[in-house]
């Protein structure tokens, strides 16, 4: 914990140097040296909040997902304007998004407005009660269910390398894609409404873009 708040301390004093490029060059480094750590995911999400915005979507792993809804690569929802959603079942903060989540669809599902909602295993379920993949899986589906409805008709990702990829240190954690397939926003951790809804409804605006470069 104290290697990744000290690379993040001085990747942050850099880019307000405005030294951005060489921030990002040495989070790059240090996520060599610690891509086989715990803190990976940390270094990455520093990586994305400095960088990834206005850049190609990373893929997603979707060989595992919740309920009967495939998903799809990335690359297949080009044209669409997108939002990840990276949850937790243990998560308060995510559940406090969920009304938010609900009524994004509800004012924007008509216009195209398409959630993907990755999570992950963490080993346990309730009262952090070790179990086992398949029992967790059952759990994390019990908590869709009840806390987030909305969700039951989404594509549900589950895989931790997602959350690695991505830079989930911190859950929830938001992107929004626009038509052409580019980050438009990088945000780990809650969301208002009145926060969230302009980046939404710019996406949703937008016209679709004929090319990643444009």
């Amino acid at each position: 914990i104290a290697i990744g708040a000290a690379i993040e301390v001085r990747a942050n004093v850099a880019a307000q140097k405005g030294a951005r490029t060489d921030a990002v060059q040495f989070l790059q480094e240090e996520l060599a040296t610690y891509k086989q750590t715990s803190i990976r995911a940390r270094i990455q999400k520093n990586i994305n909040l400095l960088s990834l915005e206005g850049k190609a979507t990373p893929a997603l792993e979707t060989t595992e997902y919740l309920g009967t809804v495939k998903p799809v690569a990335m690359t297949a929802l080009k044209g669409k304007p997108l939002v990840l959603f990276f949850w937790a079942h243990w998560c308060p903060d995510c559940k406090a998004m969920g009304p938010v989540f609900e009524k994004l669809m509800a004012s924007y599902g008509d216009q195209g407005l398409t959630i993907v909602a990755p999570t992950q295993r963490y080993g346990y379920v309730a009262q952090r009660k070790t179990a086992p993949a398949a029992e967790e899986m059952t759990y994390i589906a019990q908590i869709r269910d009840q806390v987030y409805p909305w969700m039951a008709k989404l594509a549900v990702p589950v895989s931790e390398e997602n959350f690695k990829s991505y830079g989930v240190s911190t859950t929830p954690t938001v992107v929004v894609v626009d038509r052409a397939g580019l980050v438009r926003l990088y945000h780990p951790g809650q969301m208002k409404l009145e926060e969230i809804e302009p980046h939404i409804k710019a996406i949703v605006d937008a016209r679709a873009r004929t090319s990643v470069g444009q």
